[in-house]
């Protein structure tokens, strides 16, 4: 019985997160592509990119990518209890300006030095 319980609130929350959300996610028919592990990614038109993903202690991890604005949220979703937990939000405005971070040669500015 609590197993349907956690589903049942599971549901709820999920669909309650996407009920929040679903101004933003407002797509044109044609223009969904759905991933095998359950993200919805709107076309070019900029809307939020939501993907969710399951995680091995059994969070739910449900990501949000505003391309507009160039940020990203992340939640955990806690099946057992229903609980929404924003665990992190930044801008990628910077990220995406760096020209390597954590990179392995060659480097990028190692390979402009070489002269074909």
């Amino acid at each position: 019985m609590t197993e349907w319980t956690k589903r049942i609130g599971w549901g709820v929350c999920a669909g309650s997160l996407f009920w929040f959300l679903a101004p933003a996610l407002t797509i044109n028919p044609g223009q969904t592509a759905y991933s095998q592990n359950g993200g919805v990614t709107a076309g070019s038109d900029g809307l939020l990119q939501v993907r969710s993903t399951l995680l091995a202690n059994g969070i739910e991890q449900l990501t949000v990518v505003d391309p507009r604005a160039k940020s990203m949220a992340v939640y955990h979703i806690e099946p057992a209890t229903a609980k929404i937990q924003l665990k992190s939000v930044r801008n990628l405005v910077w990220d995406l300006q760096m020209e390597h971070f954590n990179g392995q040669p060659p480097l990028p500015s190692e390979l402009r030095q070489v002269q074909p």
